[in-house]
C-alpha cells in the first residue's frame, strides 16, 4: 500500500481515447474476478468475455496473465493508496483515530487485499512488493500514533498492522460465533495498540 513502493511497468499504455476506454473495462472486469474469486478466478477469456475484449488486445497490453494480474494489482493498490492518504488525513490523531484510519483501509479494500495476500505466498514478485508496501504503512502507522517512545510506536503500529492483516484473511468470525463488529474489532484494538505503545 504505497506510492513509494515501484510496481509493474509492463503494461503497454493505449494511446487512442477509444482503446483506452476497452482497456479501463478490461482492469474493471479483471478486478472484479479477483476480488470475488482470487487469483484463480482472474483469467483472460472471462476478463474478455465480461470486458467484451479479445485476447489480443489483452497481450497487446501485457504480457499473458501475470502481466494482467500485474496490472489489475497496480489498479487496485492506486485505490487503497486513495483510502489511505484520506482516511490518515481525516484521523484525530489518537491512538483510536489511527486504529481506526488504518482498520477502514483494510475493511474499505478487504476483497482484493484478501486475494492479493493470498496470491503472494505463490508469487515472489507480489510478495517483495507487498512486504515492502506493509512496511512502509506499518511505519505511517507508527509515526501517526501519539507515542514518544519511537520503539513502543513501531510496536504498536505493527501490532495494528497485524490485526488488520488477519481480519482480512478470516473475517470478523474468527475468534467467535458472533461476529465482531467493524467499531467493537476498533476500540479492542485501540486499547491492545495503547497498551503496547505505552512509553
Amino acid at each position: 500500500m504505497s506510492r513509494a513502493t515501484p510496481v509493474s511497468r509492463a503494461v503497454r499504455e493505449p494511446l487512442q481515447e477509444r482503446s483506452r476506454a476497452r482497456w479501463e473495462r478490461v482492469i474493471a472486469a479483471g478486478r472484479e474476478l479477483l476480488e470475488s474469486g482470487g487469483y484463480d478466478a482472474l483469467t483472460i477469456s472471462e476478463v474478455c468475455r465480461r470486458a467484451g475484449a479479445t485476447a489480443p488486445s489483452i497481450y497487446a497490453r501485457v504480457d499473458g496473465r501475470a502481466g494482467l494480474f500485474r496490472a489489475v494489482y497496480e489498479d487496485g493498490m492506486r485505490a487503497v493508496v486513495a483510502t489511505e492518504e484520506e482516511l490518515f488525513s481525516a484521523a484525530d490523531g489518537t491512538i483510536a483515530g489511527v486504529v481506526t484510519a488504518t482498520a477502514g483501509v483494510f475493511d474499505r479494500h478487504a476483497a482484493l487485499l484478501r486475494a492479493v495476500i493470498r496470491r503472494a505466498v505463490e508469487d515472489p514478485w507480489l510478495l517483495a512488493h507487498g512486504a515492502a508496501s506493509s512496511r512502509r504503512l506499518q511505519q505511517r502507522i507508527a509515526a501517526a500514533l501519539p507515542v514518544h517512545d519511537r520503539d513502543a510506536a513501531a510496536s504498536a503500529a505493527r501490532v495494528v498492522y497485524e490485526a488488520c492483516a488477519f481480519r482480512t484473511m478470516y473475517g470478523p468470525r474468527f475468534w467467535s460465533d458472533e461476529p465482531e463488529t467493524f467499531d467493537a474489532f476498533c476500540v479492542r484494538l485501540s486499547g491492545l495498540a495503547s497498551s503496547v505503545g505505552k512509553d
